[in-house]
């Protein structure tokens, strides 16, 4: 197929062919650019050293919990949670509610539940100065 190229044909073919690997590539390394400064954005944060977290109060907190038992656990139990409407975002209210919430599992379902099966999730970007909470429990 190339020998019905002329030289000329064929350079500009080759010229062409470069130009869309060199635009693919620099689009390539363009969006991986973006996708790291997204993701180095999650950064981890230090609540009770920066206090820049102090104007957010709590609102609400949710289950994403697999487990129909578990669920139903924490959901007769969500009263007693150590987030109170109001207060602001601290981490020692994540490490009372970890505590409650492992005490409860072992005490009702698992005596051998692990604390690393708790894990938060806080948004911040659903109502101007609250958050929101996703307790997640892994079985």
């Amino acid at each position: 197929m190339l020998e019905n190229y002329s030289k000329f044909d064929l350079s500009q073919y080759l010229k062409n062919k470069h130009m869309k690997t060199s635009k693919l590539i620099f689009i390539t390394f363009l969006i991986c650019g973006i996708i790291v400064n997204c993701s180095s954005t999650q950064q981890t944060v230090d609540l009770e050293k920066d206090n820049i977290f102090d104007k957010y109060k709590f609102d609400n907190i949710t289950y994403n919990i697999k487990d129909k038992n578990v669920q139903q656990l924490l959901e007769n139990h969500k009263k007693e949670t150590k987030f109170k409407k109001g207060e602001s975002l601290k981490t020692s209210t994540f490490t009372k509610e970890r505590n409650r919430i492992i005490a409860l599992i072992r005490k009702h379902q698992n005596p051998d539940f692990s604390e690393d099966k708790v894990s938060f999730e806080i948004d911040t970007t659903l109502i101007r100065n609250k958050f929101s909470v996703v307790t997640t429990i892994q079985n």
